[in-house]
């Protein structure tokens, strides 16, 4: 089987692994854009995917000089977001094409393939609010088109199948599929503390992710502070890890300088996946404090998957899809609010018990339902099925 894998900023060794694992030949081919959100990725890519790319190019990088120019000046000084440039001639002799939600251009150039060629085509869908990214007529028309040409959706959260649901995909189409990571690698054993600088005195609170608010790290951070200042934990040294990179560095940095807790904080940038495991098993208490906002919830969560893996506590709260990836095996609190942040994470530093406990069902979960190699079974299963 030829698989055309158009997975646009979704291009990254996380979200990939498991496509290295497809049953039989599986000849996986995937087209990737440089971007400068892409380029961060670049950190954390370990050399480990062993398939085939294609580049893809936006129409600021080609196309007449004039215009690529033009086009240019707009992405800097009126927001607007470079166009993919069309591909989908390139995509003819594939046995099966997969893009990415129902409203990119990637999904355009897939669903011209499928026309032209005749060739399945499979959506994997991550985004879970009903009627997103529809102000813009064109989007609402793409994503009308892609509902009515894939041959499979696949969709991570029941959240997203609603969604699917609710904009009329045809729920016969629909296929809910839990991804994974390598639970041996994710798994307990030796972190990697004195590497990252970490006393083992210290109770180290670990954060991975991008550094954009909704992501909630701005919020984490003023709970740190009221750790930190708390009298009743003044016997106990705090230590925030955050491993991730992006835009917001600058917001971030200012808020530690502002909250007085930048003695606290270790910004160890980017890693590479394969150093991933380790970094899990350095923290005593791992969150994820996603925020809301009106285009984007969180929409799963792969950073939740590996810490229970690895056996470390987590923090999470109720935004988007996280109640469900998370089940009781996590302490969940509000959104977009430090206090609960704060309240939480003083349980677990004051109760090994609850610490202890998490760890187990975090770990029991993570083998029941997100293992590796069961999501690259059911993709294969897929596959098979539209071939």
């Amino acid at each position: 089987m030829k698989l055309a894998l158009l997975k646009g900023n979704r291009f990254n060794p996380w979200h990939l692994q498991a496509f290295n694992m497809l049953r039989g030949d599986a000849e996986v081919t995937a087209y990737r854009a440089e971007s400068e959100i892409q380029n961060y990725f670049h950190g954390r890519d370990d050399g480990s995917l062993s398939f085939a790319f294609e580049r893809i190019y936006f129409d600021t990088e080609g196309g007449p000089i004039t215009a690529r120019f033009m086009k240019r000046l707009a992405a800097r000084f009126r927001n607007r977001a470079p166009r993919v440039l069309p591909f989908h001639e390139r995509l003819e002799g594939y046995d099966v094409l997969q893009s990415w939600e129902l409203f990119t251009d990637w999904t355009a150039e897939a669903v011209a393939a499928k026309r032209k060629y005749g060739i399945p085509l499979c959506l994997m869908i991550w985004d879970n609010i009903p009627f997103n990214q529809e102000a813009d007529p064109g989007r609402r028309a793409m994503k009308e088109e892609a509902l009515e040409h894939a041959d499979r959706f696949l969709v991570h959260t029941e959240r997203s199948r609603r969604t699917l649901l609710m904009e009329g995909a045809d729920p016969e189409r629909i296929t809910l599929v839990n991804p994974g990571v390598d639970t041996q690698a994710f798994a307990p054993g030796p972190s990697s503390r004195g590497e990252l600088g970490l006393d083992d005195n210290e109770f180290v609170i670990l954060f991975v992710g991008w550094l954009l608010p909704r992501k909630g790290i701005d919020f984490l951070i003023l709970a740190l502070r009221e750790l930190v200042n708390h009298p009743e934990l003044q016997h106990m040294k705090f230590r925030l890890l955050v491993v991730g990179s992006g835009p917001g560095k600058d917001r971030v940095e200012a808020l530690i300088e502002r909250a007085g807790v930048g003695a606290n904080v270790t910004f160890a940038g980017s890693q590479s996946y394969s150093d991933m495991p380790a970094i899990f098993r350095s923290a005593d208490a791992f969150v994820l404090p996603s925020i809301a906002t009106p285009e984007w919830q969180e929409q799963f969560g792969m950073s939740l998957i590996e810490a229970m893996a690895s056996g470390v506590p987590v923090v999470t709260t109720y935004s988007g899809a996280i109640p469900e990836i998370a089940g009781i095996a996590a302490e969940l609190c509000q959104p977009n609010d430090f206090l609960a942040l704060y309240t939480s994470l003083k349980k677990l530093a004051l109760e090994p018990e609850t610490r202890e406990n998490l760890t187990n069902l975090g770990r029991e979960r993570a083998l029941a339902h997100f293992r590796q190699e069961d999501y690259a079974s059911a993709l294969s299963d897929v596959y098979e099925s539209l071939t």
